[in-house]
């Protein structure tokens, strides 16, 4: 949409740390991800549930943008149409500069990147959430439901259940992913032109006294 372009033009100008981040698309994560099919059970309920019902708690709304930004390594612009189509409680001037904080790419936020499997277990314990909103995995016992992953072709014959036919195989490695973010968005922060942007924001914006 023509305001969406117009919205990105302007938040994307407040740090030069997103021009020195570059991120190749890829059509295949982005739709496994709109569509709940990661094979990471937490984002997958995640996507599901603000499909049908347009919400998500604060929590799950940064582990799914960490995840395709992080995780995925998908540029956090890619994210924003079908976010702001979904989010009942959609609003600009909210939702633009959250996404891009939640990238890691403001050059003056903290990076956070959410371990979907540690949410997962520490918010989900019992995984009621995931098995409401990922039915194929209602059957499995806790340990699968969490990290269906990790069954052996034993574990599968038991539970009649076919992994990467019932449920997708993950479609990255958090951990590999995790470490290439991190090492990346951190270095850059290191760049000299980085810095001295961050500087320049921090003091536009600081309250004065």
């Amino acid at each position: 949409m023509p305001w969406q372009k117009k919205l990105l033009m302007n938040f994307s100008t407040f740090a030069t740390l997103i021009t020195k981040c570059k991120k190749s698309i890829s059509k295949k994560y982005q739709e496994a991800w709109k569509n709940g099919l990661t094979g990471y059970p937490l984002v997958d309920a995640c996507m599901r549930c603000l499909n049908e019902t347009g919400y998500l708690n604060f929590r799950m709304r940064a582990l799914v943008v960490s995840f395709f930004t992080h995780n995925l390594w998908q540029p956090w612009q890619d994210a924003t149409t079908h976010l702001s189509q979904m989010f009942l409680d959609f609003e600009p001037g909210i939702h633009f500069p959250q996404l891009q904080m939640q990238a890691g790419e403001t050059g003056i936020n903290m990076l956070r990147i959410y371990n979907p499997v540690k949410n997962s277990l520490e918010h989900d314990p019992e995984v009621q959430f995931i098995k409401k909103w990922v039915p194929e995995l209602r059957k499995l016992e806790t340990p699968f439901a969490h990290e269906p992953y990790l069954m052996t072709e034993m574990d599968q014959q038991f539970n009649s259940f076919n992994l990467g036919k019932d449920y997708p195989y993950p479609i990255v490695d958090i951990d590999e992913t995790r470490k290439k973010a991190t090492e990346t968005l951190w270095n850059m922060r290191k760049d000299r032109i980085v810095k001295s942007e961050s500087k320049r924001i921090l003091k536009k914006h600081r309250t004065s006294k």
